[in-house]
Parts: C-alpha cells; sequence; structure tokens
C-alpha cells in the first residue's frame, strides 16, 4: 500500500494506492465514517495487484484537510479537488465508483468529466431522491439545529445503542457487525472533525425545496456504463429508487445484494470487488 499527499486549491488530498496495472479505479468514500480505509479496505484488497485502486480521504475525512465547504459548494469542491488529483497523478482515463455521498460525488464527477470515466459504479447512490422522508421536518432539524449531531452523540455513549442502529439501518447480517465496527462507530460520535464533516455533508445536501444533488433528470446524459450496485434492504435510499431510474442511463445496469442495507461494501466486500471487476473486463 502506498500513500500520497496531493495538495489541490482546496486542500491536501491523501490518497491510498494499490496495485500497478493499467487499469484504473477511484473508490470514493461516505460519511458516517472516518476515511477511506474504514470504507473500502475490505473492498480494495480483493483487486488483483494487476488494477491501480486509489481511494482518497475526501476533504474533511482522515489525513485529508478540513476545509469549511458547507452549503451550495460542497459538492462542487468534492468534484474539483478531485479533478485536481488525477489532473496531478496524470491519469486520462479510469474507473470510477462511489459509496453513498461518494456516489453523489462520483456521480457529478461523471456528468461534468463524461470523458474521463470509462465506467462508473454507484453504490447505494445519494443523488437520486429529489426529497428527504418527512422533507420540511428534516429540513429545519438539519439545517437550524444540532440535534441529529446530538443524537450522534448521545448513540456513541452506548455499544448498545451503537450496535442496534448499525443493524436498523447499515447492515443486514448481525454477525457483520464486529466489535472493532462498533468502537469505531463509537469514537467517529466523539470526534468533533468527523462530526463537522457529517454535519456539513447533511446541510449540504437539502435545502426547502428538496433533496441535493438531484441527478435524475440528467442521467440520460451519461454514456458509459453505469452498473448500479445496492443493498434490497437499505431503509436509507430504497432499492425501488433505483429500480425507477435505472433505465434512464443508456447503459445502466442494476445489481442487487441481497439481505444488505446501507453499507453493502462492509457486507459483501469480496462480491462488490468481483461485480466491479468484471463490468471493467468487458470494456
Amino acid at each position: 500500500m502506498e500513500e500520497l499527499n496531493i495538495n489541490t486549491s482546496y486542500g491536501n488530498i491523501h490518497v491510498y494506492k494499490r496495485g500497478t496495472g493499467e487499469k484504473k479505479i477511484f473508490l470514493l468514500h461516505g460519511s458516517g465514517l472516518d476515511g477511506a480505509m474504514i470504507f473500502w479496505w475490505g473492498v480494495m484488497k480483493n483487486f488483483p495487484e494487476n488494477c491501480t485502486v486509489y481511494a482518497p480521504d475526501l476533504l474533511g475525512y482522515g489525513k485529508s484537510d478540513k476545509p469549511d465547504i458547507c452549503g451550495e459548494d460542497f459538492y462542487t469542491a468534492h468534484i474539483e479537488a478531485l479533478r485536481e488529483t488525477i489532473e496531478f497523478l496524470s491519469i486520462k482515463r479510469f474507473y470510477l465508483a462511489g459509496i453513498s455521498m461518494g456516489a453523489a460525488v462520483a456521480l457529478g464527477y461523471a456528468l461534468k468529466y463524461p470523458e474521463q470515466i470509462q465506467g462508473l459504479f454507484p453504490i447505494a447512490a445519494w443523488g437520486l431522491a429529489s426529497s428527504l422522508p418527512f422533507h420540511f421536518l428534516s429540513y429545519y432539524l438539519l439545517q437550524k439545529t444540532s440535534l441529529m449531531i446530538l443524537l450522534f452523540k448521545i448513540i456513541g455513549k452506548s455499544k448498545w445503542l451503537v450496535r442496534q442502529t448499525i443493524q436498523s439501518y447499515l447492515i443486514g447480517n448481525k454477525n457483520k457487525v464486529t466489535d472493532k465496527m462498533v468502537d469505531e462507530i463509537r469514537r467517529v460520535c466523539r470526534e468533533e472533525d468527523v462530526l463537522k464533516a457529517m454535519r456539513d455533508f447533511q446541510r449540504s445536501s437539502c435545502d426547502k425545496k428538496g433533496a441535493i444533488p438531484y441527478y435524475v433528470q440528467v442521467l440520460h446524459k451519461l454514456k458509459m456504463p453505469v452498473i448500479f450496485i445496492h443493498g434490497d434492504k437499505d431503509p436509507l435510499v430504497p432499492v425501488s429508487d433505483i429500480y425507477n431510474i435505472v433505465n434512464l442511463c443508456p447503459k445502466g445496469k442494476i445489481y442487487v445484494l441481497k439481505g444488505c442495507k446501507h453499507w453493502p461494501i462492509m457486507e459483501q466486500p469480496e462480491k462488490i470487488s468481483t461485480t466491479i471487476q468484471e463490468n471493467m473486463k468487458k470494456q
């Protein structure tokens, strides 16, 4: 494993690199945990050495810088910081995968720079819902109060509450919820930098009118293969939402993982790695 520090106009980006192959893929993590390796190592280690895998800590997470990017520039900052990172690495064409928030960044990147993307893998993707559940109430709680952060802090005080939260929303197979995972979530709930990154994501992802971003109306512009990977038990982004939009992508497909919730890369990393690699071979 190689670690790179790349300076962008938005701040330093820390990148984990594995492999030396001609085919290249970037893996973008989500919110709720602190950085790329916690999310992606289970998937990353299953790629062969003849594939070059990059997993950056996005702005606000891990070993990357933590600028104040909350608001309307949030997704632009992540997209452009990624573009500058890729330019620094002199990469012209690559595959791109992301989970949840990272999937929204990946979709936005592919829409803005389609000529660079050989294939796109949105996993448990944010960016495809027009609104939040109970939207105005959710908007008010996220934008006008710190209740969600307070709730995370309260949950983090109890191993039992953390485990129940993971099992309810994130991991379908209870046997996959390890003590290490519980301890990591508890750590996250105590660290102000990680909580701020989570709050910035939440507050940047809705306004009074609806959810942000909302890509459904422009999915037809994605001419590259778009492989949606989704858990059939995801309570945060229902798989029905993906079935409703997959055919809007000219080369869209969906792979459904039975029993998985919102973090399928934690439940079935080998299967996700295999699915991505098989689709990369077809290109």
